[in-house]
């Protein structure tokens, strides 16, 4: 995977991580988890209203990340990705809720 010149070096420090972690490098990706754990539980946490909700959202978000992670474009930042990721999962579970909710 390359790195792209034009990502701020914030950017490019995940990206090697995550060049790490697309080689097995475990560690690499942990410490992708520790970096965005809290601002994507807080962001997650807004969208449900939900404690435990948003917990199991931020988990199944990198669950979710790890899973996919040969998907990622190194050319976007990976916080645009993986929070892209965590709002779409948190869409999906408003939709299921709101579904629940009106049966």
């Amino acid at each position: 995977m390359e790195i792209y010149p034009n990502l701020s070096g914030n950017d490019r420090c995940d990206n090697e991580f995550m060049i790490a972690a697309q080689s097995g490098v475990e560690e690499a990706f942990n410490k992708l988890m520790n970096k965005y754990k809290f601002a994507l539980y807080f962001m997650l946490l807004k969208m449900v209203a939900n404690r435990s909700d948003a917990e199991d959202l931020t988990i199944e978000t990198f669950s979710k990340a790890f899973t996919n992670i040969h998907h990622y474009d190194p050319q976007h930042s990976f916080s645009t990705w993986l929070f892209r990721l965590a709002y779409a999962n948190a869409i999906d579970h408003l939709d299921i809720r709101r579904l629940k909710d009106a049966s």
